[in-house]
């Protein structure tokens, strides 16, 4: 027991640098917008992604690379189609899962939907 747990001590974190919000301003139902977040490994270890998710199905986010060594950085592209059921403020989350701590980083894309 005392060997796992010392073992779980001692995994090496990675650290996120990123501008976590994405605004788009106002758009109309039907429009789609592309964004893209840049992403930057400010740690000594390598930033491993597992898993990349959004909110919804109208938002959809794709990862460059999934290993970023230290010092370097990859993009995040996502894409928001607006659906009627979408009009007024919206916030659409796309959570990133890595070998960070906390182990998950939300991103958001916001704006407003118009008819």
């Amino acid at each position: 027991y005392y060997y796992f747990f010392h073992a779980l001590n001692k995994q090496k974190f990675a650290e996120i640098e990123i501008n976590k919000i994405q605004n788009f301003g106002i758009i109309k139902v039907g429009d789609t917008i592309k964004k893209t977040f840049y992403l930057k490994n400010s740690s000594e270890n390598t930033l491993i992604i597992k898993d990349l998710k959004t909110s919804c199905g109208c938002t959809v986010a794709k990862i460059k690379d999934s290993l970023i060594e230290k010092g370097t950085g990859t993009s995040i592209i996502t894409q928001y189609i607006a659906e009627p059921e979408n009009i007024g403020l919206i916030e659409k989350s796309i959570i990133i899962e890595a070998n960070t701590d906390p182990i998950f980083t939300v991103l958001y894309l916001k704006g407003k939907v118009t008819k």
